[in-house]
């Protein structure tokens, strides 16, 4: 089977397709009241370039993917450094230190 691609060019594993997690009416009920991360009920692949859908995927272990937190022991980003404390005056309010 051939694979679709949108009219820039793109398909699914490219970076400009997005990943759009779509729920169902208790899965937006959870996710905005009760602060709970649902399943999605299905995932759109959609280019950002152009707008175009290039298919929707019902699969389980790619659901799961998107429902999950960040696994602990993965790569993080680089940290910002840690901000210097102010230090009080003789006034005893703080001022930011020269940067």
């Amino acid at each position: 089977m051939r694979e679709r691609k949108c009219p820039c060019g793109h398909t699914r594993g490219h970076p400009e397709v997005a990943q759009d997690a779509e729920y169902t009416l208790w899965g937006w009920i959870q996710l905005s009241m009760l602060g709970v991360t649902p399943l999605p009920d299905r995932i759109e692949f959609r280019c950002r370039r152009c707008g175009k859908s290039l298919g929707v995927s019902r699969d389980p272990s790619l659901l799961r993917k998107r429902s999950m937190p960040d696994v602990p022991g993965a790569p993080q980003a680089a940290a910002a450094p840690a901000a210097t404390p102010a230090a009080p005056t003789a006034t005893g309010t703080e001022e930011e230190p020269p940067a």
